[in-house]
């Protein structure tokens, strides 16, 4: 009997401690990460396809759209006149590393890993792969820089 109650209090002892204490799911640098990435539009400025082949955008441009439930869009659009949006695709996303490095996106041939290299409030650098970059790292890589552009959306 002593044995199952001590098994029984062990198991309880575990699991209170797992807990961390935190008063909300994230703590403040995911949050920062978070409120950072969303509610605006993310518009490409330069690609760099590697080998040499660079890109500054000059107009015709790609642009994405992250909201805070995981869903989002992209579109081919207009880096002078925010209204030109064609061809737009939606799209689910995740963080797939607890500092939010890296974003995983799914959904109408968007599938792919985005390793964040550098985030601000109006500055958006990462590095595109077709597989997760922290468990394959020397894959084939595509580098972007994107701008913010607030939207009333």
């Amino acid at each position: 009997m002593k044995a199952v109650i001590f098994s029984i209090l062990t198991i309880l002892f575990v699991c209170l401690s797992s807990c961390e204490g935190r008063t909300g799911y994230l703590n403040e640098g995911q949050e920062n990460t978070l409120s950072m990435l969303t509610g605006k539009e993310w518009v490409e400025v330069y690609a760099d396809y590697g080998l040499g082949n660079e890109q500054t955008i000059e107009d015709k441009t790609s642009i994405y759209y992250f909201d805070l439930k995981g869903k989002g869009w992209f579109a081919v659009g207009s880096l002078k006149d925010e209204n030109v949006k064609e061809d737009i695709r939606y799209f689910q996303w995740t963080f797939t590393t607890e500092n939010f490095a890296v974003i995983q996106t799914a959904g109408n041939a968007m599938d792919g890993y985005w390793l964040i290299k550098k985030l601000t409030p109006t500055e958006l650098w990462m590095q595109w792969s077709a597989k997760d970059p922290v468990l394959i790292p020397n894959q084939t890589t595509t580098f972007y820089k994107y701008k913010a552009r607030t939207t009333s959306k």
